[in-house]
């Protein structure tokens, strides 16, 4: 949906019809309102929420993911006070899949997404991380987080990925994708 202006009232206009939309992705393009103008904008509506996350490779080019409420998903979490966003990133793969052996390569992409919890609006804003491991180490998913399963992917199985998970995974794993493609 494209929006003309670059005022509040606008912005959530915006927000409330495609929250009334029945369509199942969606997206908002402001013309003409900058980030730096709206991201304070958005940040008086929701409850913003900083996250770090990553995707794990080995050699081999095998890939890291969870499988949480019945769809893939990759590690990602809060970050804590004082803590930073790649260290952040490792803690919580290390929290949600036991795999503790992890180098940090580079960030790949930053995502967000709204949604509501217990009554409150969320604006998360999530940094990616590219991880590296010498082998495909056995996992542990953490399973008071509602992750069922934690496995090793080939390239050739992220399709079957892309296929059962959220629209903020596959930019994250399309950004990988075209990183490996360049």
């Amino acid at each position: 949906m494209s929006v003309p202006g670059s005022t509040s009232d606008t912005l959530f206009e915006a927000i409330e019809r495609l929250k009334s939309s029945s369509y199942e992705c969606q997206q908002l393009l402001l013309e003409g309102l900058s980030l730096e103008d709206g991201l304070p904008l958005l940040k008086q509506h929701y409850r913003f929420l900083q996250a770090a996350g990553g995707m794990v490779e080995t050699p081999n080019g095998s890939c890291l993911f969870i499988e949480r409420l019945g769809c893939w998903d990759l590690p990602k979490g809060k970050v804590e006070s004082g803590e930073s966003l790649p260290i952040a990133a490792q803690r919580e793969i290390e929290e949600e899949t036991g795999i503790t052996e992890l180098k940090n390569i580079q960030e790949l992409c930053r995502t967000w997404h709204t949604y509501e919890h217990k009554g409150k609006e969320i604006l998360k804003e999530t940094v990616w991380y590219l991880f590296s491991t010498s082998r495909e180490w056995p996992t542990l998913p953490q399973t008071e987080e509602d992750i069922t399963a934690a496995e090793w992917k080939s390239h050739a199985q992220w399709q079957e990925v892309l296929s059962n998970t959220y629209p903020s995974i596959v930019d994250v794993v399309e950004c990988r994708l075209r990183l490996l493609n360049a």
